[in-house]
């Protein structure tokens, strides 16, 4: 997989990133690494680099991480310090994003749209996902899993706009095989469930499982809409490769499939049951 064109926003903050780690006493990317769950020796080489930018959950750890010397206790990031670094960061950002640009319209419609329904007959939506979930989905041979760090971490991110006052309407359908396909381990399932169970207490969320063995509407594969007053109803649809649209044809038949498939799911009371009975089974399964 090919490396991100030179950034040199991104070039500075990593000698600056690396100036720190060694100010703080880390001699070595592996002792820092050491510090910082969830990212690998590979990766926080790469940030030095100038190849990557450190994304929204390791960019403030290793500031954390480096904040004081390791052995003395001394002070090392300032906090004149620690903003000059967030304005490098943030000027690199511009300059890089994990996200692929075919699903970009979608994800622009979705920052601003009133409705967002969602329809999933595979895994919980990203919108829904905890990371460790999210990274389980990577651990496939061949997978370049710092790449694959990166992307989780921008999908996390994404999660902020589903909270707040002005957060759409999210109204999600999961068929129940997708509570019990395995991704990652039991403890990860218990846990992921568990924030469906919290999720679906916001006021502005809405989960339903669809339950049956036989066929029903829905099962030709999952998508997910995304409508507002200042956009048309924008389609994204789950094959190969995410695929988004805007064609009034298209997402008119998708809006029509979902209430179909919504009809045929458990009301909220009895999908919240659906979910604890999930979140048990999973339990059940932990060593």
């Amino acid at each position: 997989m090919s490396e991100p064109d030179e950034n040199p926003a991104a070039m500075r903050l990593g000698e600056e990133l690396r100036q720190l780690r060694i100010a703080a006493g880390y001699p070595t990317i592996q002792a820092l690494a050491a510090r910082i769950d969830g990212y690998g020796d590979s990766m926080l080489a790469k940030v030095e680099q100038g190849r990557r930018t450190a994304s929204r959950q390791l960019f403030p750890a290793w500031l954390d991480a480096c904040a004081v010397h390791i052995e003395t206790k001394a002070a090392v990031l300032t906090d004149g310090h620690r903003r000059a670094l967030i304005a490098l960061w943030e000027l690199a950002l511009k300059r890089e994003g994990p996200i692929p640009e075919f699903i970009e319209r979608y994800l622009r419609a979705e920052e601003v749209a009133a409705f967002l329904r969602m329809w999933s007959i595979i895994l919980v939506p990203g919108l829904l996902q905890i990371r460790d979930y999210a990274l389980a989905m990577y651990d496939l041979p061949g997978i370049d899993q710092d790449k694959a760090a990166a992307t989780v971490d921008a999908y996390m991110d994404r999660q902020s706009i589903i909270a707040g006052p002005d957060a759409p309407q999210v109204i999600v359908v999961l068929d129940e095989s997708v509570l019990y396909r395995l991704i990652g381990t039991p403890e990860i399932m218990v846990r992921q469930v568990e924030h469906l169970l919290k999720m679906a207490e916001q006021p502005n969320v809405t989960i339903q499982v669809a339950r049956g063995k036989g066929a029903y509407w829905g099962l030709v594969g999952s998508f997910s809409v995304a409508s507002g007053a200042t956009i048309p109803d924008t389609l994204k649809m789950l094959t190969v490769e995410d695929q988004t649209m805007d064609d009034p044809t298209l997402t008119r038949k998708s809006l029509i499939l979902f209430e179909k498939v919504r009809g045929h799911a458990l009301n909220v009371g009895d999908s919240r049951a659906a979910l604890m009975e999930a979140r048990d089974h999973w339990q059940s399964q932990q060593q």
